[in-house]
């Protein structure tokens, strides 16, 4: 390949509740081409490797990468029992499953007023698990692997929905039943644990590097963003800890839990012993996003939100730690950013928002806006041209 090429990387994360990292990466190629003069344009590489640390858009990077096939599940909704079909991908030759947790309980399924997770369930997971092992012990599917991607989730009910599928029950101290809710789990008084042995092996993409209890845990550091009000968040974390010593789970094992998914994470570690895997490690070793794969002269990388949970080694900072260092310039986009954000060199923020009135509008005009950061990476781009073809 010609050295003189201007080698482009376009690896961002999804926009949550906007667009996924395929549609993101390729509004933002589609942009660079109508900006960039054509005499540029002609030798320019663009590589697009759209990201996914598990959360929104996983699905379509699993069939974008690995070639996965869509397959649809009908499931519960997280907040009633309305049914709805939930996309799963299957890569045959390798007989794997891949599911995103943000299709089935994810913010983007559950509409506004029912946005309080204190009172929703994860039973989709469970119901969808339920099939696929129905489907693989009578022959219709070969399955031997089942990766689920966690984030982006609605959910904290620390996986006991899922697990009700299963056959788990909570009761009061009078031995009443009780609904296998987060609202109820200081009430629990026993719980009947089922024993479920899965013909396949379960993997879990994990966002965020986070404990599950904890000011930095599920409940206390994410509740409130899925709908909690800060009591609920309280009652949630306190809620948590009582349900795990109720099932005995000693203080070690439990400071090692994830709290990733709400506790979807930790419940597919305590019942199905599910290998942990961290987005870090899926990005650069399955979905080959780091320097010494891509000998590239720019990276465009980003995603909905610029904020502390996105230092919490989340997709598009993944990408940023692997080539900041390499000194690679690097143009973040998002929709909005938040609070205080440390200071990269070759690093620059453009933030969606300020194109338009309001957050809402910057979503539902999403093209418009990567048109107009792209005219500011299009004059970088033309300058850092010239800079190498004059070398």
């Amino acid at each position: 390949m010609n050295d003189k090429l201007f080698k482009i990387l376009i690896a961002p994360n999804s926009f949550k509740e906007c667009a996924d990292s395929v549609e993101i990466s390729e509004l933002i190629k589609t942009s660079l081409f109508k900006l960039l003069p054509n005499e540029i344009k002609s030798q320019i590489d663009f590589s697009l490797n759209p990201i996914s640390d598990g959360g929104d858009g996983f699905i379509s990077v699993c069939q974008r990468v690995f070639g996965a096939e869509l397959l649809h599940f009908e499931i519960s909704t997280p907040y009633n029992e309305d049914k709805f079909f939930c996309p799963v991908g299957y890569f045959q030759d390798s007989k794997t499953i891949f599911i995103e947790s943000a299709e089935i309980f994810g913010l983007k399924i559950i509409p506004d007023e029912f946005r309080n997770p204190i009172q929703i369930s994860s039973k989709g997971l469970g119901e969808l698990l339920l099939q696929l092992y129905d489907s693989t012990e009578n022959g219709i599917m070969d399955i031997e692997n089942v990766i689920i991607g966690i984030g982006g989730t609605g959910i904290n009910d620390l996986g006991m929905g899922m697990m009700e599928v299963f056959g788990l029950e909570f009761y009061d101290k009078k031995d009443n039943p009780l609904e296998v809710l987060p609202k109820n789990f200081l009430q629990v008084e026993k719980i009947v644990v089922p024993e479920v042995n899965f013909p396949f092996h379960i993997e879990m993409i994990i966002d965020v590097e986070n404990p599950l209890l904890g000011i930095n845990g599920a409940s206390l550091a994410f509740a409130e963003q899925k709908g909690a009000t800060d009591e609920e968040a309280k009652q949630m974390e306190k809620g948590f800890a009582h349900i795990l010593d109720e099932l005995e789970v000693d203080e070690v094992t439990q400071g090692g839990l994830s709290g990733a998914g709400g506790g979807i994470a930790a419940a597919l570690k305590l019942f199905f012993n599910a290998e942990e895997t961290f987005a870090d490690k899926f990005i650069r070793e399955e979905l080959k996003i780091h320097p010494e794969n891509s000998n590239v002269d720019m990276v465009i990388t980003g995603e909905g939100k610029l904020d502390t949970q996105t230092l919490m080694n989340k997709g598009a900072f993944i990408v940023v730690n692997e080539f900041a260092k390499q000194n690679v310039p690097i143009h973040f986009l998002c929709g909005v950013s938040e609070g205080d954000l440390p200071e990269i060199e070759n690093m620059k923020v453009l933030e969606i928002a300020e194109y338009f009135d309001s957050p809402e509008d910057s979503i539902k005009k999403i093209d418009q806006g990567i048109d107009l950061a792209c005219k500011r990476i299009s004059k970088d781009i033309i300058q850092l041209f010239a800079k190498k073809n004059s070398n």
